[in-house]
């Protein structure tokens, strides 16, 4: 126990006591050697320690991305309908140097479904939560990452108020609004355009792009057949990796076979 001896008078301890002047009382001196100053305790100048270099899984990692403009966009059939393009959600897959890029407008996508709609083989799933109205998709498709102007596009629009339902073994897109107007789908693929920029960072993927002209078709449409659309907009579709996208009609070796 130690024993406090209060200053009776003036500022001295007794022999073999030490003045606190904090608390204004007499300790006694302790035999042994003081732990602050024991040579086996590490402190913050132990030349044993490790510096900290960056390593530290807890620091912040850096995006490369993160400075990239995303794609704002347009598909526009003069007079008749436009489409957002603006990848909410994307995914993407190599197999032997082939590069397929899946942008959708929807959030909700999966890269499951993503995989699943493009996949002829596949029993359908409903795409609804691919599709936005009055949005579209697109994909890229980077036939050769050493010369992106090998690169080719399509797209996928859902004009109008409208839904998917159950057609058979497949989803057709259709509906009508207050006005009486058909919702009509539109499958384009893009005449002109170009791919600037290919950086892969881990299992993500960042493509630049630009499509100026389109050529499509409205496959479940009662009043249009064919029609050419206008692209508008450029920037970057930052993807995750997809797997089963290699079962896709243009990764799949049946679907470069045709």
């Amino acid at each position: 126990m130690l024993i406090t001896l209060l200053f009776a008078c003036g500022d001295k301890c007794p022999e073999g006591y030490e003045v606190n002047e904090e608390e204004k009382a007499c300790y006694p001196i302790e035999d042994g050697t003081d732990t602050d100053t024991d040579p086996t305790d590490t402190d913050d100048t132990d030349p044993t320690d490790t510096e900290d270099t960056g390593s530290d899984t807890g620091e912040e990692t850096v995006d490369p991305f993160a400075d990239f403009e995303d794609l704002n966009g347009k598909i526009i059939i003069p007079s008749l309908f436009e489409g957002r393009l603006i990848p909410r959600n994307a995914f993407w897959y190599e197999v032997e140097g082939k590069t397929l890029v899946y942008m959708t407008a929807n959030r909700s996508s999966t890269c499951e479904l993503a995989a699943n709609h493009l996949n002829p083989n596949a029993t359908a799933q409903d795409p609804s939560d691919l599709f936005i109205l009055d949005h579209c998709n697109m994909g890229v498709i980077v036939n050769n990452t050493a010369d992106l102007s090998e690169t080719t596009y399509f797209s996928e629009c859902t004009f109008g108020t409208g839904s998917f339902t159950q057609a058979g073994s497949g989803w057709n897109w259709s509906g009508t609004d207050e006005n009486g107007v058909e919702a009509e789908f539109y499958e384009a693929f893009g005449t002109t355009g170009e791919t600037t920029d290919y950086q892969q960072d881990g299992d993500r993927l960042a493509v630049e792009v630009s499509v100026t002209e389109w050529s499509g078709v409205f496959p479940y449409s009662n009043t249009y057949n064919t029609s050419v659309a206008v692209g508008s907009g450029s920037g970057y579709i930052i993807a995750t990796e997809c797997a089963a996208l290699a079962d896709t009609i243009y990764l799949s070796e049946q679907g470069q076979e045709d």
